[in-house]
């Protein structure tokens, strides 16, 4: 599932891409995964056609004037009175390609015999085709993801955007904040303290495992017993991991793919995550797994305490 740094890096790359650029006509393959106003949507969500006409006949003519992102919900902003919400959720792309290059192959999954495929693929729902000729395809296996298109006005009710915590890429972010949300949740357990976005934007399964590594916490260890030292080494963490991932345009482990059909190669980097039974690259230990409500965390014994 993309997180946080991978979210940025979408964000990052289609800014300049997008930015300026009129929307010709948008084709939607798959209804469902459009909507209109700022209502959350359910997984079992089933769209009607007619919503997908007035997803794309709204658009139609728009010209996009910038491209950012809250917490893992990338907002398109649009001329005018409206904006375009995306949320990748566990399996989403948004892949650009300019007019010279739409017979580009990408492998759109990070398998060693996953072939590459010229887009729009079988998993591809829905196509951004601009004036000049260039085209943005979403695609999205599991069909969990959304575009939301919704007015200025409306921004404010969507759920979604009210309930994340701080982002922890901003240099506003202090230690205090997160030193204020610990002493909030002091039976939690660290872990899942991180994944909470209420408690802070955008980590996930991927970066919690990095970020307790780097700050040297078992994810099984209560907030309450985080103390002094590692309180201070666990806000280090979460500034570095998620400024390095960021870097290295994020984790592509399964199926994140940068706009540019390229991968992210933070996934070279992981010390733990993913690593369940292989040798910790610092001390030679071998790195333990543990389950999360049905999720695995990974952890070094030696290193982490």
């Amino acid at each position: 599932m993309p997180e946080l740094p991978e979210v940025e890096t979408v964000v990052r790359e289609l800014r300049p891409r997008l930015k300026n650029r009129k929307i010709k006509s948008v084709r939607v393959l798959l209804p469902k995964m459009v909507a209109m106003g700022p209502g959350t949507l359910s997984n079992l969500r089933k769209n009607a056609h007619d919503v997908a006409l007035s997803f794309a006949y709204t658009l139609r003519g728009k010209k996009i004037t910038d491209v950012k992102r809250r917490a893992k919900m990338i907002i398109i902003d649009l001329a005018g009175k409206f904006a375009i919400l995306v949320h990748l959720k566990m399996t989403g792309q948004l892949i650009f390609l300019d007019k010279k290059h739409l017979d580009k192959q990408i492998r759109l999954l990070n398998v060693e015999d996953a072939p590459p495929q010229r887009l729009p693929a079988k998993s591809t729902h829905v196509i951004f085709e601009f004036t000049d000729g260039a085209k943005l395809f979403y695609n999205d296996y599991r069909q969990f993801g959304y575009l939301k298109l919704v007015t200025d006005k409306e921004l404010p009710q969507v759920r979604e955007l009210q309930e994340y915590g701080p982002e922890p890429l901003d240099n506003r972010y202090a230690i205090a904040q997160l030193l204020s949300s610990l002493n909030k949740r002091p039976n939690a357990k660290i872990k899942q303290f991180l994944m909470d976005p209420k408690n802070i934007a955008g980590i996930g399964n991927i970066y919690s495992d990095e970020i307790l590594y780097y700050a040297k916490i078992r994810p099984i260890r209560r907030v309450r017993s985080v103390k002094g030292e590692e309180r201070r080494r666990l806000f280090m963490a979460i500034k570095k991991i998620l400024k390095d991932a960021t870097a290295h345009y994020g984790s592509s482990v399964g199926d994140f793919v940068r706009p540019s059909g390229d991968w992210g190669t933070y996934g070279l980097l992981h010390k733990v995550y993913g690593r369940a039974g292989e040798k910790c690259k610092k001390c030679g230990s071998i790195i333990k797994s543990i389950k999360f409500n049905g999720r695995t965390g990974s952890f070094c014994p030696k290193e982490q305490r």
